[in-house]
């Protein structure tokens, strides 16, 4: 079965954007949709609390394919993210996520996902956000650092001070502090270090994957 998933909460792109484009993707590759689910949670909501998300993950059976427009479709938290994917990996389950003409199955490493969500979070960090009592609230705009992003995310990871890196890419430490801090990219170190390790993540993450592969 194929099974189109759209987000409606919390997004950039409209439902009916996405169906449109979900569906011209599956023409071009020949893939017959069988239904399309919505999902109304929020996208900071953690898998734990999304009942009727683990209920359309239980729904799924073997070799099933899922097709969302983006990766925020799940969540905008690429650990809630790893979460998904091994309930549906149990279960030889595949992601198609048409925007970036990318399908993830079982053998995709965990390295190509996480790159995948780098991408997917640029344009998170930039779209516009929800109005506020009548004002907007304005953008995460685009900033000079982010032609060395993959660069600082190495050097954290290799636990180089920021002072180090500022030294490296002969920039401003306290503007590279802020840069570090505003795009949350020592908590994407710390997650990419864990799927490094992914024995020991798929540990933390199996209780959850229980919960949402069993029927």
């Amino acid at each position: 079965m194929n099974v189109i998933l759209l987000k409606a909460k919390d997004f950039k792109t409209n439902i009916i954007q996405q169906q449109k484009h979900i569906f011209r993707y599956a023409n071009q590759n020949s893939i017959d949709v069988n239904s399309t689910e919505i999902d109304n949670f929020s996208l900071n909501e953690r898998l734990e609390s999304k009942d009727k998300l683990k209920g359309f993950l239980r729904s799924l059976d073997y070799n099933d394919q899922v097709l969302i427009y983006s990766l925020l479709t799940f969540s905008n938290n690429l650990e809630e993210q790893i979460k998904i994917f091994n309930c549906l990996f149990e279960r030889s389950i595949s992601v198609h996520i048409t925007s970036m003409n990318l399908k993830v199955t079982k053998d995709t490493s965990a390295v190509k996902i996480f790159s995948a969500f780098l991408k997917e979070n640029d344009g998170f960090l930039d779209m516009e956000k929800t109005t506020v009592q009548g004002r907007p609230k304005g953008r995460m705009s685009k900033s000079k650092f982010d032609v060395y992003r993959l660069e600082i995310i190495d050097f954290l990871e290799k636990k180089y001070s920021v002072l180090e890196i500022s030294k490296r890419l002969n920039v401003s430490r306290s503007s590279l502090k802020d840069y570090i801090n505003s795009r949350g990219l020592r908590d994407l170190v710390d997650t990419r270090k864990k799927l490094l390790l992914e024995k020991d993540f798929k540990k933390q993450t199996n209780t959850v994957s229980q919960q949402c592969s069993q029927k």
